[in-house]
């Protein structure tokens, strides 16, 4: 199903340009790029909540066909990222504090069995890695780079997916941390990352040193804090 209609006019092969250069790109690798894209430009607000987009106007933007964007548009859309009103375009979904605290409710039950399964599954290789990872968040910390942490703390949550070895959950959180994500970069943005990077340290040592339990109690307290913040900057606006 289209989320705006296509102008009959309109190049619809996603593939022509690869194709014309000698490289073939599927259109499933299209739409994954597109999706990224635009879930990054979302989150970090470069697309700000609220405006309003076409597929088009998307498409030119990330020169991108329009048939791999339509398909990372639903995909947003299931994120609840996106907003879509037939026959007029798109929007940004804002940004609602209440609907952002639910999320973390929900997001601090699966962010445990996370913490936990990874602990118990992972094995040394996995643990190596997820251990330099730690120390490049804590640079990122030190040096007062919101985007690099963020960007940091993706890549340690996928970490953990793959270490949980459980594709159920990391799919049931993947729409959540990205929301989290998103309230980080609108509330917490200068947010000082001490604190933050505290909690990461204590919660993956104990995945690290195998505690399941310990790791969980952690993991809660991760959620608390952002949890807290983003209430103590509602109370401020």
């Amino acid at each position: 199903m289209s989320i705006v209609p296509t102008n009959p006019g309109q190049d619809d092969n996603p593939s022509a340009t690869a194709a014309e250069s000698g490289t073939y790109l599927s259109d499933e690798t299209l739409a994954e790029r597109a999706y990224r894209v635009i879930e990054d430009q979302i989150i970090r607000l470069v697309l700000p909540p609220g405006l309003r987009l076409t597929e088009q106007e998307l498409a030119s933007r990330l020169d991108i066909g329009r048939t791999p964007v339509r398909e990372a548009l639903q995909r947003l859309v299931n994120d609840g990222l996106v907003v879509v009103f037939p026959r007029k375009g798109i929007a940004v979904s804002v940004v609602n504090p209440l609907d952002v605290l639910m999320a973390l409710e929900v997001r601090t039950v699966l962010e445990r069995l996370l913490a936990a399964a990874a602990a118990r599954r992972a094995g040394p290789q996995s643990r190596a890695e997820l251990g330099a990872l730690l120390e490049q968040l804590a640079a990122a910390a030190e040096a007062g780079d919101h985007d690099r942490f963020v960007e940091l703390d993706r890549a340690i949550y996928h970490r953990l997916g793959e270490m949980a070895s459980n594709p159920f959950l990391v799919r049931a959180l993947a729409p959540l941390e990205a929301m989290a994500r998103r309230a980080r970069y609108y509330f917490l943005r200068n947010d000082d990352l001490t604190e933050p990077a505290r909690l990461h340290r204590t919660m993956i040592g104990h995945v690290l040193a195998g505690e399941s339990a310990a790791a969980e109690t952690a993991s809660d307290a991760l959620m608390d804090y952002l949890r807290g913040g983003i209430k103590r900057t509602v109370v401020g606006m």
